[in-house]
């Protein structure tokens, strides 16, 4: 009994977290929150889309099966949350997609570690993902920005930069 709780316990607060994410009043805080970083190539840095339009939080939410399940190929919905049902998915644990000029993907990660870890490598992997998901990908994706957003707990060791 003590290893199914020890099983069921995850599950339960990854589904509270991604129910929690689709409340604007939850939103609305961590929007408040974020501290954006000079980008290393000089780009200068952009406030968090959640900052300018709290609003536009996703309103309802979806898991992702494994690919290989997903067929056929879906359509992107605006103002969903998407979360993937596979352990090792790359670069993020949630996304969403908001209509802007240009489309806006915004992603959630979650971490302890002082630092985000994202690689050439990862970021690679995270797209070949979403185009194995979404029809139309390579086109979409073209002028998309990004907004990846770090959920550290109060405890942890902050992050100062790329």
């Amino acid at each position: 009994m003590l290893a199914s709780k020890d099983n069921i316990l995850p599950i339960f607060f990854g589904w509270f977290a991604l129910k929690l994410c689709t409340e604007s009043a939850l939103v609305k805080t961590i929007g408040t929150k974020p501290t954006e970083f000079e980008p290393p190539t000089g780009r200068q840095a952009k406030p968090c889309v959640l900052k300018l339009a709290p609003e536009l939080h996703p309103k309802g939410d979806e898991g992702l099966l494994p690919s290989e399940y997903e067929k056929p190929i879906r359509k992107i919905k605006y103002g969903v949350l998407y979360k993937p049902a596979v352990a090792n998915f790359p670069l993020v644990d949630i996304f969403f997609f908001l209509v802007s000029n240009p489309m806006t993907l915004v992603a959630l990660r979650m971490t302890t570690a002082g630092g985000h870890h994202t690689t050439v490598s990862t970021a690679r992997q995270f797209t070949e993902c979403l185009a194995a998901y979404f029809n139309g990908w390579e086109e979409l994706s073209r002028d998309m920005s990004w907004d990846i957003i770090y959920l550290q707990r109060a405890d942890s060791t902050p992050m100062n930069g790329w």
